[in-house]
């Protein structure tokens, strides 16, 4: 089990730090930049998008290499029926990527980029990923969802993670390291879940499995992304990553009983929660449209305050790795 977990890690880096540069010079030649051409922007040059398209690819190009070195994972999915909800990641997370594209290339109207997340969620709660009910905390009482429940709160719980990242993404290599950092405090939470319910269903692997993947390919993109960046994530990545973390949470920790299991998530990514309502609110005062990007975000306020990109980059990693751990330490001392 350690040498899978340390392939799917270890793919995923090399297979982005290997196709990275060449979906820079794909984004050139197609001539997908992000310009430098309003207030809100901090670079001072065009620089290739869709970095997303490098991760997506990387994170599928993995999972099939695995699949194919690895004869007791191949028949884990179809022994536990999970290619199923396999096509439906496929299929939902491909439209996500296309959706960002679209966007990089020919910015969208923002109700028509939020319907395609929502059909994106839709199809996954058909492939049945979805969130079922939730536990009553410091109570034994598990509430089971109605059907129309189900699906509002999975479609809220997939569209709010995918926007998180996007909305995050104001910094070279701020969105892609929380990324990291979150998907790896997943996978730690997932493990100690294992550990110490040896029962659980099939569904906590594959998103510990998902999570390293996520990570992986996520770091290799790092090594291009952080400051000065070479190439953005561009909505094709920011909402890709989101999406991904938000399938991991459903498919792994969502899927416990405890308590623990629906605040886990929401502890580790709450700066980017907290910048993100914050932003809201902000709109909603000055009578904004809450999809419309401004230059009110914690990291601006920074810049403007003389501190550097690396320096704000660092201090928000620092963030959201205490906060990450404060998670890893309340799931080892709960019951």
């Amino acid at each position: 089990m350690k040498l899978f977990y340390f392939s799917t890690f270890f793919l995923g880096v090399f297979f982005s730090l290997f196709l990275l540069p060449a979906v820079m010079d794909w984004a050139e030649r197609r001539r997908i930049y992000d310009r430098p051409d309003n207030k809100r922007k901090i670079h001072g040059q065009l620089v290739p998008l869709c970095g997303g398209l490098g991760i997506y690819i990387s994170f599928y190009l993995s999972l099939g290499f695995l699949i194919f070195l690895f004869p007791s994972f191949r028949n884990m999915i179809v022994r536990t029926g999970f290619s199923g909800t396999l096509s439906g990641i496929f299929l939902a997370s491909t439209l996500i990527l296309f959706t960002g594209i679209s966007d990089d290339k020919k910015a969208l109207p923002p109700t028509v980029k939020l319907l395609l997340q929502v059909i994106a969620a839709l199809l996954l709660v058909l492939y049945g990923l979805k969130i079922e009910g939730f536990k009553i905390p410091f109570s034994s009482s598990f509430i089971i969802f109605p059907q129309f429940l189900v699906i509002l709160v999975t479609l809220f719980w997939l569209v709010g993670f995918s926007n998180l990242i996007n909305l995050v993404d104001g910094l070279d290599g701020l969105a892609g390291g929380i990324t990291v950092i979150a998907s790896l405090t997943f996978f730690f939470v997932n493990l100690i879940q294992m550990r110490r319910i040896p029962d659980t269903s099939p569904e906590l692997f594959f998103s510990s499995f998902f999570a390293l993947l996520v990570a992986g390919a996520t770091l290799g993109f790092l090594y291009y992304n952080f400051f000065p960046a070479n190439i953005f994530l561009g909505d094709s990545g920011s909402l890709f990553l989101g999406f991904m973390l938000g399938i991991v949470t459903v498919m792994g920790m969502l899927k416990l009983t405890a308590a623990l299991a629906f605040f886990i998530p929401i502890v580790v990514v709450a700066f980017p929660l907290a910048d993100v309502l914050m932003a809201i609110l902000r709109r909603m005062r000055k009578g904004k449209p809450i999809m419309q990007a401004d230059a009110g975000h914690f990291h601006h306020y920074l810049l403007r305050k003389g501190w550097n990109q690396r320096e704000i980059v660092f201090l928000l990693y620092n963030v959201t790795l205490v906060l990450s751990f404060a998670a890893l330490v309340w799931v080892a001392l709960s019951r």
